[in-house]
């Protein structure tokens, strides 16, 4: 069979999926603590500098154009109906934690990062250090569209290795805790209190009839709210002539709408998952990270190891030190500020498997 007649849409969707699947079998020996990107990412590499693979394969699939065009905007509206504000308000001192935390990031990038690695390469590593693979899209997106495909590149280098400093960091804080309560016997002193948190009602909708719940109809309300988000984030485009900015960003709006529609009770949380689709959506979002590494050659790789390295180093330092900060505040222990403040270097549902 020659290689015309075998790269087609079909093929390049399984080949992919079997790259990503052997990235989880690796992943899964080493128990988790090398992630599946990481053993991905290396692969595609690898097969792109051979030449086993195409440089297109992940966007020949098709499932990258379906994912960039409308995917990405249901699973960000879809995070959205996973808010849960009443726990957030109750847990404001975490919540205050993580985001006074990303500060450390800012600080890596413009006070350390420009000047020691270039303004590209800090301001490309901060928005995936911060905010993982969605924020990663977005700079991939920003740099191809800038005629920049190697810090596409390197966007998605960062994803990769960026659990290596956040997992063991967490890992090492939460254990600390631990032994710190054992010693003290004070578990039971700061568990979650239920004390009838209620934040005002906004539901003004019935919830649909169960016979109506179907795939479809998830799925089109997801999109609908999606519609309206995007209308409404692009409304606010600021006049200019470079690169679009927004007063309130299309992606920033999906998450938004996906929270207030949910409270409004038209759209049921997860409705994603509850379509049957949110596998494939997930699927196809990590479809479009490999594809920009097929511009980097070996001698660019090695120019981006100081960079990589380096902007992740300081970002972890300045996000544990500034959790530590504000956790010395808010009555949590050193140890702790720096477990919660870090999980931004790794994210859901590395946060859940960890604790």
């Amino acid at each position: 069979m020659s290689a015309v007649n075998f790269w087609n849409p079909l093929s390049c969707f399984a080949v992919c999926c079997l790259v990503f699947l052997v990235g989880e079998f690796l992943s899964h020996l080493t128990k988790g603590y090398i992630p599946s990107l990481l053993f991905a990412c290396f692969i595609f590499l690898f097969a792109f500098w051979s030449g086993v693979l195409p440089a297109d394969v992940t966007t020949a699939s098709g499932l990258v154009t379906a994912i960039s065009n409308f995917g990405v905007a249901l699973l960000l509206t879809n995070m959205g109906t996973m808010i849960d504000l009443e726990t957030m308000v109750r847990e404001w001192k975490t919540a205050l934690i993580s985001f006074l935390g990303l500060g450390g990031i800012l600080i890596a990038a413009f006070v350390i990062g420009i000047p020691l690695f270039g303004r590209e390469y800090a301001l490309v590593a901060a928005p995936p250090i911060a905010g993982g693979t969605i924020a990663g899209i977005l700079v991939q997106e920003a740099a191809n569209a800038a005629g920049r495909p190697e810090l596409a590149g390197f966007a998605v280098l960062v994803l990769a290795f960026q659990s290596f400093f956040g997992m063991p960091i967490a890992t090492l804080g939460m254990k600390r805790e631990i032994s710190r309560k054992l010693k003290a016997g004070d578990f039971d002193h700061d568990l979650i209190s239920e004390d009838n948190l209620h934040l005002p009602k906004m539901r003004i909708m019935k919830d649909t009839p169960a016979k109506f719940n179907t795939s479809t109809m998830y799925l089109c309300k997801l999109a609908v709210v999606a519609t309206i988000a995007n209308i409404v984030g692009l409304a606010t485009r600021i006049p200019g002539d470079g690169p679009a900015n927004y007063v309130l960003n299309p992606n920033i709006a999906y998450l938004l709408f996906g929270l207030i529609f949910t409270r409004l009770g038209f759209l049921e949380k997860q409705s994603l998952q509850k379509s049957s689709s949110y596998g494939l959506c997930l699927l196809g979002l990590m479809f479009m990270l490999p594809g920009s590494l097929s511009s980097i050659s070996p001698s660019s790789l090695f120019s981006m190891i100081l960079p990589l390295l380096g902007m992740l180093t300081f970002s972890a330092i300045g996000v544990c030190l500034i959790g530590v900060v504000v956790g010395k505040f808010v009555g949590y222990s050193p140890s702790m500020s720096m477990a919660i403040a870090i999980t931004c270097m790794f994210g859901y549902p590395g946060t859940e498997l960890l604790t």
